[in-house]
């Protein structure tokens, strides 16, 4: 249901198109409107909260260049997230299709002319993120994939980008500064997950504590991991991770394969 409107019809353009049609900046001629402005219009006032939309139904609405596959629908929700807008996708919300999007809060008005400036926040040059990279070893610090690394669920391989342990807009209200120790290197996924509703990373001693109830075999464990930088997978790790991926019959073949070549029957 359409977000109800005040006296005069919020959902148009100065030139009295609804704004989600627009292609060119109001007051310019030849500005581009921006997908992303499009995108937010026609969510605020065609759905409500809790409502789910697919890919499909927004080309419909918006047109065949709105979002031409997932991977470009996506980049565009992304870029709502970080003005505040929550759209959960199958991949953070099991209970969604896969081509099913839930429009879970709604953000910044950012197709009204200053609202997008309102959210521009720092973004790190790329010194910043090679540093960030290489302290980090070029693996995720979340779930420690790499770049040459591919997802267990789908295969596809990892893109490594750099997130903050704590958000700069919970450090703003602290009074606290953002500097390099507060980024970390992420892979899209988790980076996709890390919003203002995580906790903040634990503490430094609370981490020793843990540490306590190590035994020395684990420790000395630990401690390995803790130089090279990474938990090493170990050539089991890499053939279950290929073996899950197959269909059930195929996983039902390679678990009899194995059990042959143990010996064992029944």
């Amino acid at each position: 249901m359409p977000v109800e409107t005040s006296e005069y019809d919020e959902t148009r353009a100065p030139d009295g198109a609804p704004w989600w049609d627009l292609t060119i900046q109001p007051g310019t001629k030849a500005k581009p409107f921006g997908q992303e402005k499009r995108l937010a219009a026609w969510l605020w006032f065609n759905k409500s909260l809790g409502d789910t939309f697919t890919m499909r139904e927004l080309r419909a609405a918006l047109g065949p260049d709105i979002a031409d596959n997932a991977e470009h629908l996506n980049r565009r929700l992304r870029e709502l997230r970080k003005c505040d807008w929550s759209i959960p996708s199958q991949r953070t919300d099991s209970t969604l299709a896969q081509d099913e999007y839930r429009l879970k809060a709604k953000g910044g008005r950012i197709w009204l002319p200053g609202e997008r400036e309102k959210y521009k926040k720092f973004a790190p040059s790329a010194r910043i993120r090679r540093l960030v990279m290489d302290q980090d070893g070029s693996r995720c610090r979340i779930c420690g994939l790499g770049p040459d690394d591919t997802y267990y669920e789908d295969g596809e391989r990892v893109r490594l980008t750099i997130g903050h342990l704590v958000p700069q807009e919970r450090l703003k209200s602290r009074g606290a500064r953002d500097d390099l120790s507060n980024w970390r290197t992420e892979c899209s996924r988790c980076n996709e997950t890390m919003r203002d509703e995580v906790p903040d990373p634990e503490q430094l001693d609370e981490v020793l504590a843990g540490l306590k109830r190590l035994t020395a075999k684990e420790a000395g464990e630990l401690l390995d991991w803790m130089r090279k930088g990474e938990r090493p997978r170990s050539r089991v790790d890499q053939a279950y991770d290929r073996a899950r991926r197959l269909a059930a019959p195929d996983r039902d073949r390679v678990t009899g394969k194995l059990a042959e070549r143990l010996g064992e029957t029944g």
